[in-house]
């Protein structure tokens, strides 16, 4: 079926049919369905897509809102439904370039922003070019000491600043200081209101009214006598403000201080161990307030406190009350809480912890006898309690709204019981059976059955099940008398190369192969090696104590057996050259093991790599690309003769070899060397190999040939779950 491509809009740019591609729909090839080769297709839309349908010319099939980059003119247009237009980006040039209506030009001769309104060219900002440098007004934000941002103009000419116009007084902060501004006699660069001018050699030419007299900061003009002397006593009826930070110092000494710092309202002792106090009459002058600095301790009508915080009366406390420490002690006779619920295990930003972390947690009752508690325990994910719970009379357990529990009864909810024991019961009956003191009977002409979920019903402590009749069928239990009169087993054993065979040893490899045979815990489908295939139901049947066996033994092996004549054939080996040819098997070094390190090398030293090599004596060997550290050399690269290749501990894969390499000479001890590699150099085969060709006729051979086999009878007999040696029968054969 074919794909139904819309548009962002929702209307339907093309039904695009399967196994097509559509090219004249948009620039871009769209792709039907089950297309081949599809992918150069897809990755070449892409490429436009991030190019832009880069171009001299512009697309042949735009769709409104495409872009496309003009590369003639080097600028981003956007299809409008029916022509492409500027995107209204801004160039950057020395001279004008070609511009449309709403078209950015900054000129980066004067560093001046110009816009194009279709008719003509706009100057934007700023008013002054690059040569005649900043000149006018620029409003800038100031952060002052009290954290509140204000806004100042500064007025620059030709570059410089000349002077900062401001609508309040403040103090700006060290890092928002004009720097102009800060003097010697304005240290902290402190701004009126009005025009700040830089430097004492600003000035207005002009008039200015009202210079003879002080103006005060609602505009009125002032004389000299209506303001406050600084060197007598004083009085005014107007308010007073002290607009810094500074504040008011009282006292002959500079005792207190009443100042702005840091953003907050500040009373200071200026003195060491020096108190405040505030006081009120009532009518007898009292101390409502008292500060010991000495003590560290406040006091709310409590002139001498004793405590951090002491109040000398009662405290209500309208919002919540967080107490930090370690220990809260309340010594009242009543504790009255208006919340019904209380909260344990909650700090006070609301956190809390797992059950692991509330172990523990709940009510301790303090005694001298014992404490009596009601904890959580996350072990049992339980309440627990250390003493009795005693429920009122007609009061009982309750789970889920269900009574469980009752003085006399279980709930009628409970159906179900995992008691592990009840008192005595004279007798009890299930369905049709009775259990009646020692005897359990089966009811209604019933049969009595045991099952079990396991694979068997065990009777514990190691009784006896007696009163059993001989059985009849294959499923029916057997007596002792009738197994241990049919199931004995016999049978002939070769025990040659036994090596534990013998009367001390409880003739221990006979009675593994008896147990291999016909083991104790018998045979089958669930046991560690069951039967495969169509024997996986078959079973060898389980041995209790008492069964017997008797096995025969043969034994060819020391005391009984062959004797053969030894024949030596060192003086019959006969051999023949051959050709062998020896390519290149290079290996890794995995280690070096030097001389000095083992005595036993001698005058050579071990090579062993990392896979097993086929090396032999007296072939050549090429060591390239080893680093020996703490060593007498960088490295032993060389040339070398194997000494030794086999090393009977690496059999079959042999990774060890020597070379006639010497470093059993002091300094090499302590050196180590686990980079590099070894190979073999190349061998053409020129009858250099020799081989065993035949053994001669061995007609030196003389002796005789003798056997005599060596046969005992013995019986076993299953003990404690195991085969044991019982004894040895007497063997009588007739010669």
């Amino acid at each position: 079926m074919s794909y139904r491509l819309n548009k962002t809009d929702g209307s339907l740019l093309v039904d695009l049919v399967d196994g097509q591609l559509d090219t004249t729909s948009s620039d871009l090839t769209l792709i039907g369905r089950n297309y081949s080769g599809f992918g150069e297709v897809l990755n070449e839309n892409f490429i436009q897509l991030l190019e832009n349908f880069s171009n001299t010319s512009a697309p042949i099939n735009p769709i409104r809102g495409q872009l496309w980059f003009d590369t003639a003119e080097n600028r981003l247009k956007v299809y409008n439904g029916s022509s492409f237009t500027s995107s209204s980006g801004t160039t950057v040039a020395e001279t004008q370039p070609n511009m449309v209506a709403g078209d950015l030009w900054i000129n980066s001769v004067t560093s001046q922003l110009y816009f194009y309104d279709g008719t003509r060219l706009q100057l934007v900002g700023p008013d002054y070019s690059t040569a005649q440098g900043t000149s006018g007004h620029q409003v800038v934000s100031v952060l002052d000491t009290q954290n509140i941002t204000q806004t100042v103009i500064k007025m620059f000419v030709g570059g410089n600043i000349v002077g900062v116009h401001s609508n309040s007084n403040f103090t700006p902060t060290v890092a928002s200081r004009i720097a102009e501004l800060v003097t010697v006699a304005n240290p902290t660069g402190t701004i009126v209101k009005g025009f700040n001018t830089v430097g004492t050699d600003y000035k207005y030419k002009g008039t200015a009214t009202i210079a003879e007299s002080l103006v005060d900061g609602n505009g009125v003009v002032r004389t000299a006598d209506q303001y406050l002397v600084s060197d007598s006593d004083d009085t005014t009826t107007g308010a007073l403000t002290i607009q810094n930070n500074a504040g008011l110092t009282v006292g002959l000494n500079q005792n207190t201080k009443l100042q702005f710092t840091n953003n907050a309202f500040t009373i200071a002792n200026q003195l060491s161990n020096q108190d405040v106090e505030i006081k009120v009459r009532t009518p007898a002058e009292v101390s409502a307030f008292k500060i010991d600095s000495s003590a560290s301790a406040v006091g709310i009508y409590k002139a001498s406190p004793t405590a951090t915080l002491h109040v000398g009366g009662n405290a209500i406390i309208d919002g919540n009350l967080t107490i930090g420490g370690t220990q809260t002690a309340v010594d009242t006779v009543t504790l009255r809480v208006e919340d019904k619920n209380i909260e344990l295990n909650l700090s006070s930003t609301g956190a809390t912890t797992n059950d692991a972390g509330a172990n523990g947690g709940g009510i301790t009752l303090k005694s001298t006898d014992g404490d009596k508690t009601f904890a959580w325990a996350d072990g049992t994910d339980a309440w627990t309690s250390s003493e009795w719970l005693d429920f009122a009379t007609g009061r009982g357990l309750k789970i889920n709204t269900n009574t469980v529990l009752t003085e006399t009864a279980l709930g009628g909810s409970v159906t179900g019981s995992s008691l592990t024991s009840l008192g005595t019961l004279v007798s009890l009956d299930v369905d049709d059976v009775n259990i009646n003191g020692s005897t359990i009977t089966s009811q209604n002409s019933q049969s009595l059955k045991l099952s079990s979920d396991t694979a068997a019903i065990e009777v514990l402590n190691n009784k006896r099940i007696t009163g059993v009749g001989a059985p009849i069928n294959a499923s029916d239990v057997a007596t002792k008398e009738y197994t241990d009169g049919s199931a004995i087993i016999s049978l002939q054993l070769d025990v040659s190369g036994f090596t534990q065979n013998a009367v001390g040893n409880n003739y221990l490899n006979t009675r593994e192969v008896l147990e291999t045979l016909y083991p104790v815990a018998g045979y089958g489908s669930g046991s560690a090696e069951p039967p495969l295939g169509i024997f996986v139901n078959s079973v060898i049947p389980a041995r209790g104590d008492g069964a017997l066996a008797r096995v025969l033994t043969v034994d060819y092996g020391v005391g009984g057996g062959f004797t053969i004549p030894t024949i030596d054939f060192s003086t019959l080996k006969n051999y023949a050259q051959v050709d062998q040819t020896v390519t290149v098997q290079q290996r890794t070094i995995s280690s070096v093991q030097f001389g000095a390190q083992n005595p036993s090398l001698g005058t050579t030293t071990k090579i062993t790599t990392t896979a097993s090599h086929y090396y032999e004596g007296a072939q050549t060997v090429v060591i390239t690309g080893t680093t020996v550290v703490n060593g007498v050399s960088a490295n032993i690269d060389g040339n070398y003769t194997i000494q030794a290749a086999e090393f009977p501990a690496e059999s079959p894969n042999f990774v060890s070899f020597t070379i006639n390499l010497d470093t059993s000479a002091a300094g090499w001890g302590s050196a180590t060397c686990t980079v590099g590699t070894v190979e073999r150099t190349p061998v053409v085969g020129a009858a250099n190999k020799q081989v065993l060709e035949e053994l001669s006729n061995a007609s030196n051979v003389t002796g005789s040939i003798t056997f005599a086999p060596t046969r005992k009878l013995l019986q076993f007999g299953v003990n404690g779950g195991a085969w044991q040696f019982d004894r040895e029968i007497t063997l009588t054969l007739t010669s």
